[in-house]
Formats: structure tokens, sequence, C-alpha cells
């Protein structure tokens, strides 16, 4: 006899009361365990922003008519797009519950359509969501040779000179720029967009700003997407702009973007059932960096270069200044000071280890690590009390380990000048009977048929089309020794990989 759904619903329901006080439960690790972390990560929440109070008793949905509807956008929601984007120095501003992964394929999908035969010319640090995106859409994206500091696994911009030479050699229709890079640096944007228009009057300028939505509210920060004349943008403003996880804006200009064709997309990608919740803490987000973001930073910017200090009179810790950067680096032309590189070779332990040791001794969380190196992000949340506990954890990590110091190396190299040998959407076409499975030791000359994102850097190292030279799969296999590493691939364990027959 078949039961009935709402048996089977009672009898799960009966289960989870059982299990919820279990501290396994998710629950219970967000009541009771992350809120006690001090997190030097994102989202970067302020307690202070407008809130909804009761979450579940407020929770809605577009059966409320009377409140408009989103993705139209009408009603309030018109009204809250159009002060984002005087806020934010756009014409047009829409708000996205999927964060800048969503908002990616919105954009690059309307991009499509605006332009037929797409050819898209990036920087190689992209969001995987990018390369996603121009295979679906059938989008060729181009890439520039990447710019890497290999000692500390760090992706820099690209040259000014790097970018002019690869739009007159590729000759795209967009140019897609990733400012601010993960670790807060930046181009000489609006250098760089005034001559692209001034040779280039036809070319699309997308900045992916997903590490930058505080960017607009301080003359201390690098500039931002807007304010130096891109055409279209995208943010995560749950990164550094002060929303809930998962949220994030789209940003453009009126003249080079279609706008039928991006709420087209708008409509089509996002959810049709969007958290109201979500929805409402990038209002608030915006409503306080529009009227407090100036204060706001100051703040951030004053706990941020307290804590470098400190940091750096710890024996075995190196801080990254901007003017060390600036100096040895020259395509940096400015940065983010909010984020704080330490370089933690002189500990004798790798990144992943203090980070590790950091987290479960300490309860305190980085925003990224690698063999060399931690990355702190100042959130908007963060306090004088946190730099001094913090400060403490990394003395004694450092008196630790004096006696048997030994300074860690990075022995092998992020791969460049991979050959491309097939077009991304020539893969894309390919039936499950035209790609199999090797053994990565045997990958070596082989066509890629997956993407392979190792995290960090969360950059896609591997694209499909591309060959697994023997500087790819060595530096796969030696990646596999760091435990601290995911990798994004079809074999999560990387001891084999699909490529094309």
């Amino acid at each position: 006899m078949i039961q009935s759904t709402h048996s089977n619903i009672y009898t799960k329901l009966k289960i989870y009361k059982k299990v919820k006080h279990e501290r396994s439960h998710l629950t219970h690790v967000l009541n009771h365990v992350t809120h006690k972390a001090i997190r030097w990560c994102t989202p970067s929440i302020d307690l202070t922003f407008a809130q909804v109070k009761n979450p579940y008793a407020s929770d809605t949905s577009i059966s409320h008519e009377s409140l408009g509807y989103p993705s139209d956008p009408s009603g309030i929601f018109k009204k809250i797009y159009d002060h984002a984007a005087n806020a934010y120095g756009a014409d047009h501003t829409l708000f996205s519950v999927n964060g800048t992964t969503g908002s990616n394929f919105m954009v690059l999908r309307a991009l499509s359509k605006q332009i037929p035969n797409l050819r898209v010319l990036s920087e190689r640090n992209v969001h995987r969501s990018i390369v996603a995106a121009c295979e679906d859409y059938g989008i060729n994206l181009l890439f520039l040779e990447p710019n890497i500091n290999q000692e500390h696994q760090l992706f820099l911009p690209n040259t000014e000179k790097e970018i002019y030479e690869g739009i007159a050699k590729t000759k795209p229709q967009v140019l897609l720029l990733v400012n601010p890079t993960y670790e807060g640096m930046s181009l000489n944007l609006k250098k760089i967009i005034s001559t692209v228009k001034k040779n280039y009057p036809e070319l699309i300028i997308f900045v992916d700003e997903a590490w930058g939505a505080h960017l607009h509210f301080s003359d201390k920060l690098p500039l931002c997407a807007m304010d130096a004349g891109a055409d279209i943008c995208v943010q995560s403003t749950h990164k550094q702009g002060g929303s809930l996880q998962q949220t994030g804006m789209i940003h453009w200009k009126e003249g080079r973007i279609n706008n039928d064709l991006l709420l087209e997309s708008y409509r089509s990608l996002g959810t049709s059932s969007p958290s109201y919740i979500l929805l409402a803490s990038l209002d608030a987000a915006r409503e306080v960096m529009e009227k407090r973001g100036r204060e706001k930073l100051e703040h951030m910017l004053m706990i941020a270069k307290r804590f470098s200090d400190e940091i750096s009179n710890i024996n075995g810790f190196k801080v990254f200044s901007t003017n060390y950067l600036k100096e040895n680096y020259p395509s940096i032309h400015e940065r983010d000071e909010t984020k704080i590189i330490v370089d933690v070779s002189g500990t004798g332990l790798n990144g992943y280890q203090v980070a590790n040791i950091l987290e479960k001794k300490y309860k305190i969380i980085v925003e990224e690590c690698n063999i060399k190196t931690i990355l702190f992000l100042v959130p908007f949340r963060a306090t004088l009390k946190d730099v001094k506990n913090t400060i403490d954890a990394l003395s004694e990590i450092a008196q630790r380990v004096k006696r048997n110091k030994k300074i860690v190396e990075c022995n092998f190299k992020i791969p460049t000048n991979i050959p491309r040998i097939l077009e991304l959407n020539e893969v894309t076409k390919l039936l499950w009977n035209q790609i199999e499975k090797v053994p990565l030791t045997d990958a070596t000359g082989r066509i890629a048929a997956e993407h392979i994102t190792p995290f960090p850097p969360g950059i896609p190292i591997t694209i499909k089309g591309e060959e697994f030279t023997r500087e790819i799969v060595d530096y796969y296999l030696k990646l596999k020794n760091y435990h601290n590493v995911h990798i994004a691939a079809r074999d999560k364990s990387m001891e084999s990989v699909w490529v094309v027959k």
C-alpha cells in the first residue's frame, strides 16, 4: 500500500525533531558556533544595518501583488533599483539573489543576443561562471596571458600594454576586466577605459567587480567601474558591501547596453521566487552605504592599518604593503587596503597550516590561504578587540614554531602559456562517446574535455579545449599533496581527467 504524502512528510518531520539538537545540525552551527568566531572573511555584515526582524514570519512572495514584481521591475522594486543606481553611480541597477555567478550569466546571455558571434577578450583570473556562461551561450572566449606572482601564487592585473596589444590582436566586441582582484589589486581603470574607448569606440567594457561593491564610497580605495567609465559591471554586494550572503547587483550605463535584452535575461535566469529577505538586505546595504558609507569605510581602513602594522611586528610574518606591491608589480595602480596579504613562510608553516590552526584552536577564520600566504579581509563588523585577539594568536603560533623554523618554499608554478587546441564551443558540441576518462598521469598531450578549478585561487586553470601539457599535469600532481585545496573537477580526487578522444 502506498503511503500518503502527508504521512511521509509527517515521518520526516518527526525524524527532524529528534535530530534538531545534535551538534552537527546546520541550524545549531549557525546559532551557536559561527557567531562566536572572529571572521576576517566574507560576508561583510554590519549588525547596525536595517534587518528583517523575523525572517520566517516576514517571508513573502510575488503573490503579495501590492509590493510589485522584482523581475519587471515594478512597485517598490522599481523604486529601490532606481535608488541603488543613483547611490552607486549607475544609470540602471538590478538586484541579484544568486551573487555575481548569476549576474555573469545574465549579462553574458544578454550580450550574446545583442552581438551575433560574440568575441570576449578577458583576463585569465575569471570566475568559473564566466567560462560556463560563455560555453552555454556559444561565446568565443579569448584570454590575455595571465600575469602571476609565482612565488606567492597570486594572480596580478594585466599591464596596460598587454591589454592594448590583446585587443589589437583578437579584435573582440567585449573587453572583460576583473577589477579589483581577489586580493584587492587594481588596474589604472580610468586610463585604460578612456584609451580603449578612444581607439575602439564600439567595444563594450564589462567589469567583474565582485570584490568592489564598497569602492564607490571612499576616495581612499581604488576607483570603481562605474566612476571609471565602464559600460556595465557586476558586484557581489555580500562580499564587502554589507548585504547577506548570496546577494549582488548589476550596474550599467545608458547607451551601449541593450536594456530590453538585459531585462529579458534577468527575467529568464533569475528565480521567479526570489527571497524578499535577501532583496531587503541589498536595499538596507544601499541605504547605509549612501548615508554613512564613507564613515564606515574610514573605520575599516583604520582597523586594517592597525592590524597590518601589528602583524608586521611578529617574527615570521610579512605583510605585503601597497608600496611594496606597486614598486615590484607595475600593473598594480591602486590597492584596496581592507585586504591584508600576509606571507607566513617565515614561520616554517605553510598558509594552509596557519589557517587551520587559527580556525581549529582560536576560532579565527581567514578569507583565503595558499602555500605561502593567508589573506585577511577586514569586514564592517571588525573591532580592535578582534585585532588584539588575532595578534595574540599569531604571536603564539610564531613562538611555538620558533625552534624548528625552516622557511617554506613554493616548489611549483601555476601553468601559463597553455595551448588552446579546440575552441570552447567546439568541445561543448562533442557527444559523450567522443570524450573519455584517462588517468591524470596519462593525460599529457591530450585535449581537456572538462574545466578544472582549484580553490584557492578559485580560477579555472584548465578550460575545455586546452592541452594538458606536462607542466599542467605536474602542477595538479603536486597540488594534490595539499589536502586543504579543493579542486572542482569531475573527479575531485584528480586521479583521472576527461579528455577528447
